[in-house]
């Protein structure tokens, strides 16, 4: 049996990187549709560091972030924290986390990133982004305002898109409504949210 052929045999990781800041309903919901679609094994939320093609300001800690993504994650076993990019120096690469968690993982998984749309859009600012592409690994989810339609033929072909539910839910939209003093009821799990306001994270 061939390499390739027995990659394809393991069981599948799906791996979701993001800032988390703060983790919310909407992530927890994608990731479970994606891993009842694709049949897989666990999915890994991994924390990102700073991720050098975005200029968007992270207001929580790295380590806030963590906690708030590990009380989120505590209710199901499929579902697993990592803080392997925060570990690491320097900016986060999603071609240097691919080839570490390859590393890690590859002799037990078929690892596979799954992204939103608004990502993909923008993937030839990252780094290595040939090389990405040419993994065949990235899942595409939709995300509001993105019509995957309108993905360029070439990078549309070297990735598997997953039509999950659209939720209207961002990270952003909730550290507003908390330094509002608006409430985040249904936006977030109810001891993340706790965990905001005994902290006063976003204020």
């Amino acid at each position: 049996m061939s390499k390739i052929q027995s990659a394809k045999d393991l069981p599948k990781l799906g791996i979701l990187g993001g800032t988390f800041d703060p983790i919310h309903n909407g992530h927890l919901i994608v990731a479970q549709d994606v891993m009842e679609k694709l049949n897989l094994a666990q999915v890994l939320f991994l924390l990102s560091a700073r991720p050098p093609h975005k200029n968007s300001a992270i207001t929580a800690s790295w380590q806030d972030r963590l906690r708030m993504l590990k009380i989120a994650l505590k209710g199901n076993p499929r579902f697993q924290a990592s803080d392997i990019e925060i570990k690491r120096a320097g900016p986060s690469y999603t071609a240097e986390t691919m080839d570490q968690l390859k590393a890690r993982y590859g002799s037990k998984y078929r690892i596979l990133f799954v992204m939103g749309a608004d990502n993909i859009f923008d993937v030839f600012t990252w780094h290595e982004p040939e090389r990405l592409l040419a993994s065949r690994s990235l899942v595409v989810v939709p995300r509001p305002g993105c019509d995957l339609r309108d993905l360029d033929p070439g990078v549309a072909e070297k990735v598997t898109l997953v039509q999950t539910p659209l939720i209207e839910i961002s990270s952003s939209q909730i550290r507003r409504r908390v330094r509002e003093g608006r409430s985040i009821k249904y936006l977030v799990p109810k001891e993340v949210a706790t965990y905001i306001h005994r902290q006063h994270l976003y204020q």
